[in-house]
């Protein structure tokens, strides 16, 4: 999926409010609540700032997950830490390996509710 269908998603769904936090990173794109706390963060990263070989940049997203739920999940393709955030509570997400953003719609819905 591109960050352009998930983020889209999100406004439909969650009628997520859209932004660019970081004046460094203009690509950084947060994904939040109404009341201005984020949910989800969708952001561009080098593969070997994220364990992986090489440098290219790759699409993910973080989102909220419970611990339990984190550590298996970060077992199966497609997953990693969270990216520059708690690795214990934040799952990362490559975009790249999933078709649409119905295939992370029980995680995203678990972000949005962990986070109001």
């Amino acid at each position: 999926m591109t960050r352009d269908e998930l983020i889209e998603y999100c406004q439909n769904e969650y009628n997520a409010v859209v932004d660019r936090p970081f004046k460094h990173y203009p690509n950084y794109v947060a994904l939040r609540h109404q009341n201005g706390k984020w949910f989800g963060i969708v952001m561009n990263v080098p593969a070997n700032k994220l364990g992986l070989s090489g440098t290219n940049e790759l699409d993910i997203v973080d989102l909220k997950v419970e611990p339990e739920l984190n550590s298996i999940l970060q077992k199966q393709a497609g997953f990693l830490p969270g990216y520059h955030m708690s690795k214990e509570h934040w799952l990362s997400a490559r975009l790249d390996k999933f078709s649409t953003p119905t295939d992370l719609a029980d995680l995203i819905a678990g972000s949005f509710a962990a986070t109001r």
